[in-house]
């Protein structure tokens, strides 16, 4: 495949351009679950839940949820007592005793469980007993409605509540509560969006499915590319490196230091004083990070070059984190950052890196080298 040229990436950025300005190029996630990475948790699914079956919520949708999952168990003749769904009251529990959650109101109680997956022991473990309450009906909500185990609880698949819930929605009187109630009836329409994303049923970025299905192919070359040229930043590094060093003090040199990680071989492209990189004691300093077998990859965040303090002491290591709150990396560096990698505009890409590196680590030397002296007077084993 012949590589695209300078002219065709540019119109391939154009179209970009032109994508963002529209408003038609959005990354990342666009629910509140989403956001919070909690979009598999059954306890925070169950919250919304809680918040939706209860027909006084400030979602100003009544008993809508609440009487269509009435009808999803069989229960009709309960989704039809107006009267006795306004008396309801939920209590969401707490899935550390007691998974799911329960309304209760005086003619019936309905017990649910929203199960994502099965339970520690492979088996679905059921809504709670509520056999002692009032005409007790008992829901389990899964993604596909498949069986229950017991035949005394009924199943729902969340396609149909994800439905139910568009539907009262849609029919949703205005808004009379004022700000409250709007706030409540976006989160309605959050948690809708956040079952959508769940079950697949949400829409599609056509733009951005379009881009990559034009150019699939010439962008799996440049990222090779892109891979292929990070594999010079180590040496490219080094260099500047070594020309800094002078220009930040005497008695200060770079060192190359292999070292094998959990992930496979990384390097170090460290700066610091002579007796910090002293061969035969634990070595520390400011500088580069990045694996070499597999090779960095620039768009995943566990394997991309970063910079920071490298650190082969382990209280030194452990010292210097507290000192700047930071947390460990590994048992190699006390603290670190990705390194940015979107290119210099007027630079070749590895010059440009490079230089970044050592910006970062002059910053790094001028401000915090006379802290990592005296912790590592106190601290170092060597």
């Amino acid at each position: 495949m012949t590589p695209a040229g300078a002219d065709e990436w540019g119109r391939r950025a154009a179209e970009i351009a032109a994508l963002r300005a529209a408003g038609r190029w959005r990354r990342g996630p666009s629910t509140g679950l989403a956001v919070l990475e909690r979009g598999a948790e059954e306890e925070a699914h169950e919250r919304y839940l809680a918040f939706l079956l209860d027909p006084w919520g400030a979602h100003g949708l009544g008993a809508a949820l609440l009487a269509a999952l009435l009808r999803r168990a069989g229960r009709p003749d309960l989704a039809a007592d107006g009267a006795g769904l306004a008396e309801a009251v939920v209590d969401p529990g707490q899935r550390e005793r007691s998974p799911g959650l329960v309304v209760t109101a005086p003619r019936f109680t309905l017990a649910v469980e929203l199960l994502l997956r099965a339970g520690a022991d492979g088996r679905p473990r059921g809504p709670r007993d509520v056999g002692h309450l009032p005409d007790p009906v008992r829901v389990q909500l899964t993604p596909s409605g498949r069986p229950a185990l017991s035949a005394a609880v009924r199943a729902v698949s969340l396609h149909d509540l994800a439905r139910d819930l568009a539907a009262a929605l849609a029919a949703a009187p205005p808004r009379a509560g004022g700000a409250r109630e709007e706030r409540g009836r976006a989160v309605a329409r959050d948690y809708l969006n956040a079952l959508e994303d769940l079950l697949g049923m949400n829409p599609v970025d056509e733009p951005a499915a379009r881009f990559w299905l034009s150019h699939a192919q010439e962008m799996a070359a440049a990222r090779t590319a892109a891979r292929e040229l990070l594999a010079g930043l180590p040496e490219r590094s080094h260099a500047v490196l070594s020309e800094l060093a002078p220009r930040l003090g005497e008695g200060l040199e770079v060192a190359w230091i292999e070292y094998l990680a959990p992930d496979g071989p990384h390097v170090a492209v460290v700066l610091g004083r002579t007796e910090w990189l002293a061969a035969d004691r634990p070595r520390c300093g400011f500088g580069l990070g990045q694996r070499t077998g597999p090779p960095a990859e620039p768009d995943d965040l566990d394997a991309a070059p970063f910079v920071g303090f490298f650190c082969e002491d382990d209280r030194l290591r452990e010292a210097v984190s507290r000192h700047f709150d930071r947390r460990p990396h590994g048992r190699h560096w006390a603290r670190r950052a990705l390194l940015p990698l979107r290119p210099e505009p007027r630079l070749p890409v590895l010059e440009g890196l490079a230089r970044r590196v050592a910006e970062s680590v002059a910053m790094g030397w001028r401000e915090d080298a006379e802290v990592m002296e005296r912790l590592r007077a106190g601290n170092a084993g060597g």
